[in-house]
């Protein structure tokens, strides 16, 4: 009888969900000579905030977009290329030097890590302090219209290709990694590498794609979707600082999930979406 009634509830808020208008908002922020529009959709409903950084991982916005209508919350996300082609990564110009930054590294209070994420593409020298100061302030620009929420839900899309050797001359070939993966995080033939020396814990559940899984920093979260058998990586208390959002909430104990999938699974993470909420909301 309980259950039924919260699936009944469930169904009243969102049919009262659905019936909301979403607006958009639009805000220009300054990146050296150039600038980056944040993008904020909002939908009454949950506290939630979904983040998008990734121009290029379209997949997971669609995703979020739909779940957005579904449930409510707050959806965030960056526009900057100057062309069709999105792109994952920021470029822009200061004193006739340009410059790149992946924005999900520029989120750190450490002034080293922040320094050693801004590559020089044009120009010579060393990047200077006031450089660093730029991208900081579009950090924290972004950081303020997600750290007030209840949970930070990060968007994202991997390739996930497959382990190969590919041929660059006659003679020669490349051997090419598995890309990115829940597998990633899963220490194999003794060997480390900055994403399992941040792994906790790990679930993995062959009926999923290992590129569809989440990363949580809170044990209270990797336990709930444990329990939903969703594949699931816990961050540990003591993260490799590389200026992701990850590492940074965890930071400042600020209740964050990422939801990864690979590129073009649309459907399946929205499924993984929707379990997740429906799981948080029960």
């Amino acid at each position: 009888m309980r259950f039924l009634l919260q699936i009944l509830l469930l169904a009243a808020l969102l049919n009262h969900v659905s019936a909301q208008e979403t607006t958009m908002h639009k805000e220009w922020v300054r990146l050296g000579e150039d600038s980056v529009a944040l993008i904020t959709y909002i939908k009454p409903g949950r506290n939630h905030v979904f983040v998008h950084v990734h121009e290029n991982e379209t997949t997971s916005l669609a995703a979020g977009l739909y779940m957005l209508e579904q449930m409510g919350g707050k959806l965030i996300t960056i526009e900057h290329s100057i062309t069709p082609e999105k792109n994952r990564y920021i470029t822009f110009n200061h004193k006739k030097k340009r410059y790149r930054i992946d924005p999900n590294r520029i989120f750190t209070g450490d002034s080293s890590v922040l320094l050693n994420n801004i590559e020089m593409v044009k120009g010579r020298g060393n990047i200077p302090a006031e450089v660093s100061s730029i991208v900081q302030h579009l950090a924290s620009c972004i950081w303020d219209k997600v750290k007030d929420h209840n949970i930070i839900i990060a968007l994202h899309n991997n390739k996930n290709e497959p382990a190969s050797c590919k041929r660059k001359w006659l003679f020669w070939t490349k051997y090419e990694p598995e890309s990115y993966s829940i597998l990633s995080y899963a220490r194999t033939f003794g060997n480390s590498s900055d994403s399992n020396l941040s792994c906790s814990d790990i679930y993995l559940n062959p009926l999923y794609n290992n590129s569809d899984f989440f990363i949580v920093t809170q044990r209270q979260d990797f336990d709930m979707l444990l329990q939903v058998r969703c594949p699931v990586v816990l961050q540990n208390l003591n993260p490799v600082d590389d200026g992701s959002m990850s590492v940074f909430a965890a930071m400042n104990d600020i209740r964050y999930i990422n939801s990864e999938a690979k590129h073009g699974n649309a459907q399946e993470q929205e499924t993984l979406l929707n379990i997740l909420l429906s799981t948080i909301y029960r």
